[in-house]
């Protein structure tokens, strides 16, 4: 996936979820955050960041934080990217596709995507990585706990796929110290069959995509 033209910029500071005060052209300037995520190894004052430009009459901001960097290591920040990634790699997975419908709607949940009226499959994107192993998630979700909780009355196949926005990860868990629930909630899943997958993207200053398939420990 091609990424937008990037600029280098400094982060200042963080309020509240979305909103980033950054250091651009000398001048501090208001740049939109797409993760909700605390990112707290990522964004923090005097990190890095890469930014795009963005145009658009209803926007507060003209930019947006694309890509931080912990450890050398490019981190897409844009969460919702982990759908299209996952989309555009799914000839990886074994299924052959022959249907795919998005947002598919069951308990009065929405999931990512529905694949051949029987897979039903939710994505979730993971920033945060520690000693290689991949957390998610990395703020307390509890949206993200019931949508597993109601996937396991899911009669077929459920997948639970972690799209790694980085390439450090060898390993992906539910981060249990922080979420609970989360954790509590993957087992159950697995349990009632359930099936998790995880793969990292390679990352530079142009474009972002699959690197390889990485285990997933529940």
């Amino acid at each position: 996936m091609r990424l937008p033209l990037l600029e280098s910029a400094e982060v200042i500071r963080r309020e509240k979820r979305f909103r980033l005060f950054i250091k651009y052209d000398g001048k501090e300037v208001l740049s939109y955050l797409p993760n909700p995520g605390r990112l707290e190894n990522i964004i923090y004052p005097s990190s890095v960041v890469y930014i795009s430009k963005k145009e658009g009459e209803k926007r507060k901001t003209s930019f947006e934080a694309v890509l931080g960097v912990e450890n050398g290591n490019l981190v897409s920040l844009n969460a919702s990217l982990a759908n299209r990634i996952f989309e555009e790699n799914l000839y990886r997975f074994p299924v052959k596709v022959k249907d795919l419908r998005k947002e598919f709607t069951f308990h009065g949940k929405r999931y990512d995507f529905l694949v051949n009226n029987k897979i039903l499959v939710e994505v979730k994107s993971v920033t945060l990585v520690k000693n290689h192993i991949g957390f998610f998630p990395d703020a307390p979700t509890l949206r993200g706990t019931r949508h597993l909780e109601y996937m396991a009355d899911w009669i077929f196949e459920k997948w639970v796929v972690f799209v790694v926005q980085r390439e450090d990860a060898k390993l992906v868990k539910p981060n249990k110290d922080l979420d609970m629930d989360f954790f509590l909630s993957a087992r159950l899943l697995k349990e009632r069959g359930g099936i998790f997958f995880a793969f990292t993207c390679k990352i530079d200053l142009k474009e972002i995509g699959f690197k390889e398939f990485i285990d997933v420990e529940v």
